[in-house]
């Protein structure tokens, strides 16, 4: 018999996307450190391949799996030009910073998220 899953709330998957992205930016900062990834291009391969071992390693929980399995083939897809740097940049600063300096869309998002909460409790 297989256990049901629980369902995670969307403040969880947020914060598990942000774990996700600053442990991708250290990793490199990291890299950047011992004189690799320090061309665009190898950034972009440091990146690539550092997500592929994390979705390999299941390093991250199953409620990112899809969103690292949707970067992995647009990168794979687009190559250098999915700019997957600025990806995960830009995924960091919009969860970690506050909601009222935020985009339009990102505090639209953000608003029907926190009422399909409310109407799930």
């Amino acid at each position: 018999m297989k256990k049901a899953l629980p369902s995670t709330s969307p403040e969880h998957t947020v914060s598990d996307l942000v774990n996700l992205a600053w442990c991708a930016l250290m990793a490199l900062h990291i890299a950047q450190q011992d004189g690799q990834a320090l061309s665009s291009l190898t950034t972009h391969t440091f990146l690539l391949r550092w997500l592929a071992v994390a979705q390999k390693q299941k390093r991250f929980p199953r409620s990112i799996a899809s969103d690292i399995e949707g970067l992995l083939v647009l990168v794979r897809k687009k190559g250098s030009a999915a700019n997957l740097l600025n990806r995960l940049e830009y995924l960091w600063i919009s969860c970690t910073g506050p909601v009222f300096v935020q985009s339009d869309l990102y505090r639209l998002t953000y608003a029907i998220e926190q009422l399909k909460c409310k109407r799930l409790t």
